[in-house]
């Protein structure tokens, strides 16, 4: 026995006839009158008497009315509550910074949890189920989907001495990039621990970096010049669909995929 079936049983009861509940349902009615045959074919019991003006409920189908009931509405219940469960998304500094704004995190419906952490531990908090979707813009050995491909350009202010500086992550896309671009032994290179010291460094004149073009749009950096390149930075996503959909529906909301 399925639930589905409990459901049709339930409807046809409430409708009074095979043809009207098949309406309700938006099935044919030869899938409701043959579901509901191979129901009381399970059960060994008539559910309903047929009449030329629709169906009757018997004494068992009134017992399975009852039990129907309870058990649909428990269904409900665990369908709501699960259905109100924060999506636990997880994603590394940058993304974060580039995404998703905090006030927009903590106010937005269905609740969101947002843990940040490298890929490495995403992937291995994914596994764990400890977080129900992460985003990263490295490569994972996990089934992903490309989100959106990231505008990147070279950030840096007037005048700004030829000094490259990188994240100390030797897996950085960004750092990775930059690299590429450059003649590594003959160019002065700073490593750097964390992309917000990495902007307030070049917004002091410090030196260069190749960052995503959605910082020097932030109002706080409106000093900084940005010098976009031809090569974008994939951004991917790893989850299931019921739990992507509201992610990218949050990303919509808060004008991270515009």
């Amino acid at each position: 026995m399925e639930l589905n079936d409990l459901k049709i049983f339930q409807c046809v009861t409430a409708a009074g006839s095979m043809s009207e509940a098949a309406r309700v349902m938006g099935y044919a009615q030869s899938n409701i009158t043959e579901r509901i045959r191979l129901l009381e074919q399970e059960l060994t019991v008539r559910l309903f008497e047929r009449t030329n003006r629709g169906v009757k409920l018997l004494p068992e189908g009134e017992k399975l009315l009852e039990y129907a009931t309870v058990i649909l509405a428990q269904v409900d219940k665990i369908e709501a509550h699960y259905k109100n469960l924060p999506i636990r998304i997880g994603c590394t500094q940058t993304i974060a910074s580039s995404y998703f704004d905090l006030m927009d995190v903590i106010n937005y419906r269905p609740a969101i949890e947002l843990l940040i952490d490298s890929t490495n531990r995403l992937e291995s908090m994914y596994v764990k189920k400890e977080i129900d979707v992460f985003i990263t813009n490295k490569t994972t050995a996990l089934n992903k989907n490309v989100l959106l491909n990231e505008t990147v350009g070279w950030l840096s202010v007037t005048g700004a001495p030829e000094v490259y500086l990188i994240s100390r992550d030797r897996e950085c896309p960004y750092r990775k990039m930059m690299l590429s671009l450059i003649n590594p032994p003959t160019c002065k290179i700073v490593e750097v621990d964390s992309i917000h010291l990495m902007i307030d460094l070049i917004k002091k004149g410090a030196g260069r970096s190749i960052l995503p073009e959605r910082f020097s749009q932030e109002k706080q950096n409106q000093s900084l010049l940005f010098d976009k390149i031809e090569e974008q930075v994939p951004i991917y996503i790893v989850g299931n669909e019921r739990n992507t959909q509201p992610v990218l529906l949050f990303l919509e909301h808060s004008s991270g995929l515009r």
